[in-house]
């Protein structure tokens, strides 16, 4: 299905709420039509070193928070889902902004976590318990859930995200999730001075 884009270094994961700054002329008239309901999604394709990714978030208007001179705005968008894109057309006639073939991965909230990513995260859960650190959101989650509350930054996210197979993001998701227990336990324990190793 096309969808206007929106490239950007930001991998929004559904539920999430993000500020933007739109300043360029091409984006202000995408977000014109979206304040006129003239179109109701656009898609941020994940974006860096100037190379468009193959994965991205479907993405909502929520509010426009302040206008500034020239049709700048800053507004917050949420995502409603997430994308593959096949390609991308920057040069359309019809509409200034780029515009995307994309297909929708509708079945990103059933995507299995696994057995071995479930007992790195059980560990990493216990290993943040012994040290008081929040982990409400790491229990019982799925693997997109999992990827958004791990504290990861945007280039990881894509890097997992825009593997094709499930078992690959699982695979890429269980070397994040070891890492981050080794880096949990080296952290000094309440009141001490030296790392657990």
């Amino acid at each position: 299905m096309p969808l206007p884009l929106f490239p950007l270094r930001l991998l929004p994961l559904p539920g999430e709420t993000v500020g933007l700054h739109v300043f360029e002329p091409r984006y202000q008239a995408l977000f014109n039509e979206l304040e006129a309901m003239q179109v109701t999604e656009f898609g941020i394709p994940f974006c860096h070193d100037n190379k468009i990714w193959r994965v991205g978030a479907t993405m909502r208007l929520v509010t426009v928070q302040k206008r500034m001179e020239g049709g700048k705005r800053d507004v917050a968008v949420t995502s409603t889902g997430l994308f593959r894109l096949n390609s991308m057309d920057e040069t359309s006639q019809a509409v200034p902004y780029p515009v995307g073939e994309v297909e929708a991965m509708t079945d990103w909230a059933h995507w299995p976590l696994g057995t071995a990513c479930a007992a790195s995260r059980d560990a990493l859960v216990e290993e943040m318990k012994e040290r008081d650190l929040r982990v409400s959101n790491l229990e019982n989650q799925g693997l997109v859930r999992l990827v958004q509350h791990l504290g990861i930054d945007a280039m990881q996210r894509a890097e997992i995200l825009s593997q094709h197979r499930v078992e690959d993001m699982q695979r890429l998701l269980l070397e994040r999730l070891e890492l981050t227990r080794k880096l949990v336990q080296q952290t000094p324990l309440e009141g001490g001075a030296f790392f657990v190793n």
